[in-house]
């Protein structure tokens, strides 16, 4: 089989041919023999294929995790830098990914990019997959020739997003555990152990208490109607969904997390981190203050702060400050706006920009890392009125039972 390889000497020449070889562990050995570092090992055959083309696939759904979108600009990244092409680039990425539906965007990019399409254009026919900011920074770097810096950007975004994604998922992650737990444990007791109970007692006619009768009222609404129950649950889940994604609800629904207590300081925190870091990532490159805010508006997902972006935009077209705008201090803290004003006077706002988002996302880290605790006390509570409930409805009919006897 025939291999074509990018490798450097140790000086740090490039050096490109090709080899016959039984596998790719082959040729990175027969390379390391001739004391080159190997950089991209690709099956020849595959490789003249993908950048022939194929059919253009428009992916617009899901389906590419958040890494292969961070190993996407950062292997990118890499590569440019090595000297590569970006249509070689493009196929080593396609070569080494095995989710079928990201490989087909991937040919597609390679068939445009390949007719003459800038990357940037390329990309855009994916919006679902590869977001503003990517396709803001990428447009960017080719206007500019900063292209492998700025996807090396656009990878360190990524990956810190990822990271505040991660560690909110993280700290919900116990409350939802414990919380189903004694749902599922609550149900369980109402189906299989008290209908159990109550036909021993109504052997001997035993009147059952109230909150026994409220349990088994429960459990007998399961039994009858729990695939019912079940079915209109995940309709509510899929609706509920729906209408989060849909922009003219969206907006209400996003306001409610920001309303939730515990909730809202987490929400607030990480879309003020995720919206300064973006702000500043693009000045910082040399984009323009307004093509900054319409980038980082197409990148953030809460419907509240991309308002806020959007009405920014006006503004300052109007010749007003980014300052005079951001000044709800229930989605925007009091101190941001004083620190931004100072940048915005001293012509320092990327760098106060930077500070800031790097200041939330330490908050939002510490919030999350409180979260158990402060969560675990509620917990506790609830489930401690279950197991109370459940406990007086099993025991307060056996102890009439065993009075009933002693009478």
């Amino acid at each position: 089989m025939k291999f074509e390889y990018v490798a450097t000497t140790a000086a740090g020449q490039l050096q490109r041919g090709t080899l016959e070889a039984p596998s790719r562990k082959a040729v990175t050995d027969v390379l390391d023999a001739q004391r080159l570092i190997p950089i991209t090992v690709v099956a020849a055959a595959t490789h003249k294929h993908l950048v022939t083309g194929g059919m253009t696939w428009q992916f617009g759904k899901g389906g590419v995790s958040y890494i292969e979108r961070v190993t996407f600009c950062r292997h990118l990244a890499i590569m440019l830098k090595a000297g590569l092409s970006i249509v070689e680039s493009l196929n080593v990425i396609l070569d080494q990914t095995s989710n079928k539906k990201y490989r087909r965007v991937l040919a597609g990019v390679i068939k445009d990019v390949t007719d003459g399409k800038s990357l940037a254009d390329s990309l855009n026919g994916y919006p679902r997959i590869f977001s503003g900011l990517i396709l803001g920074m990428v447009k960017i770097g080719e206007a500019s020739g900063t292209l492998e810096k700025n996807l090396d950007y656009a990878a360190n975004e990524l990956e810190k997003d990822f990271e505040l994604r991660r560690k909110v998922q993280t700290a919900m992650l116990y409350p939802v555990i414990v919380l189903s737990a004694t749902v599922v444990m609550g149900i369980g007791l109402s189906i299989f152990i008290l209908p159990k109970l109550v036909k021993m007692f109504d052997s001997f006619n035993i009147a059952l208490p109230v909150v026994t009768k409220i349990f088994l009222g429960i459990a007998n609404f399961l039994v009858s109607y729990g695939i019912f129950l079940a079915v209109a649950l995940v309709l509510i889940l899929f609706v509920w969904r729906l209408l989060t994604r849909w922009p003219p609800t969206q907006l209400f629904f996003h306001k409610l997390y920001l309303s939730v207590p515990i909730l809202k300081k987490i929400v607030a925190n990480v879309n003020t981190a995720r919206m300064l870091r973006m702000l500043s990532i693009l000045l910082t490159s040399g984009v323009p203050i307004i093509e900054s805010l319409e980038i980082t508006a197409g990148a953030i997902s809460n419907a509240v702060y991309r308002r806020i972006l959007l009405e920014a935009i006006e503004s300052i077209q109007r010749g007003q400050t980014l300052t005079s705008v951001l000044t709800d201090e229930k989605y925007f803290p009091k101190m941001a706006n004083r620190m931004i004003d100072v940048g915005e006077r001293t012509g320092k706002l990327d760098e106060t920009l930077a500070y800031l988002s790097g200041f939330y996302e330490t908050e939002v880290d510490n919030t999350t890392k409180n979260l158990t605790s402060v969560i675990e006390p509620i917990l506790l509570i609830v489930i401690g009125v279950v197991l109370g409930f459940l406990a007086v409805a099993i025991i307060s009919p056996i102890y009439r039972f065993t009075g009933s006897i002693q009478k």
